[in-house]
């Protein structure tokens, strides 16, 4: 993969992919994204942008080291800063007109969940965080262009709803990454609208053992379940999620044809769309039974 130009377009770095013969780690080099910072503030960049042939990617970052309130950066956890910062992206790449949009993360982890360690410290904020939370899931279901996530790691709880937000999702063959939603283990009934969600992106059969029994799946179950798409080595997920967002930038070609899916999307996942960020009442942080990694408490 050569990149012939990298020039601005808005927050994103608007490059030309010629070749597509390395893989994540060489164009990791080509970006310059980072992989640690030399210190950790609360208002750091959780995320780098780029556009590759009219394709927006973003991409979580992993940062060695932890928040104030203790959560491990390189969790892509779910908070206020988060939440922020995608949004921020997606408003850039729908300015931009871009195609399609790519997201995948650095590390072991796509998202591991609601940041549980800041709402702990936050309770007062947390059902505004829920808000926020399923509003940019809302936001990404029925974004108004191709949407693929290359899942990179352990997609879990409302990291795994978030995942499921998207049309596309790939994820690594043989890999140790999982898929669960643990809200039985730790105490937490998923909203009306997450749940609407998990319902619209699974099979029945998935639902009960999803939410209720807190089953977890590696990439290969998911696969024949239909969850994800493809399962490539993992030295090809980028790759391979990259050709597949290109590969539908027709159906985002132009502003026409993306309200035209912003529309569709709103009518097939119109229940979900309803209930999420709509009238969210507290899922039970405060009485949560987790400990303050997250974990179910012994």
């Amino acid at each position: 993969m050569w990149i012939s130009t990298i020039q601005r377009n808005g927050g994103f770095v608007q490059a030309r992919l010629m070749s597509s013969r390395c893989g994540a780690s060489a164009w990791r080099r080509c970006l310059g994204c980072q992989r640690s910072f030399s210190s950790v503030r609360d208002d750091m960049s959780l995320l780098s942008t780029q556009i590759v042939d009219n394709v927006a990617v973003v991409r979580f970052l992993s940062p060695e080291g932890q928040f104030s309130w203790g959560t491990r950066v390189w969790e892509h956890r779910i908070n206020p800063s988060l939440i922020k910062q995608v949004n921020q992206a997606l408003d850039e790449a729908e300015n931009a007109g871009v195609q399609a949009l790519l997201v995948t993360g650095e590390g072991k982890f796509f998202c591991n969940g609601m940041d549980l360690q800041y709402i702990s410290a936050h309770v007062s904020q947390s059902t505004e965080i829920q808000t926020d939370a399923e509003n940019l899931m809302r936001r990404i279901l029925t974004l108004g262009m191709p949407t693929v996530a290359a899942v990179n790691g352990h997609m879990t709880a409302a990291g795994a709803m978030l995942g499921l937000s998207f049309d596309k999702r790939l994820m690594p063959a043989d890999s140790k990454s999982l898929f669960f939603i643990p809200g039985i283990d730790i105490g937490l009934v998923y909203s009306p609208g997450m749940t609407e969600l998990m319902k619209a992106k699974m099979p029945l059969p998935m639902w009960t053992d999803v939410l209720c029994m807190g089953k977890r799946y590696k990439s290969e179950d998911l696969l024949k379940h239909g969850v994800v798409e493809a399962t490539p080595p993992p030295s090809d997920l980028f790759d391979a999620a990259m050709e597949l967002a290109k590969s539908l930038k027709s159906k985002g070609k132009d502003q026409k044809t993306r309200e035209t899916m912003r529309g569709i999307k709103g009518n097939l996942y119109k229940d979900a769309a309803a209930h999420l960020g709509s009238a969210v009442q507290d899922m039970g942080f405060a009485t949560g039974t987790f400990s303050a990694t997250g974990r179910p408490k012994a």
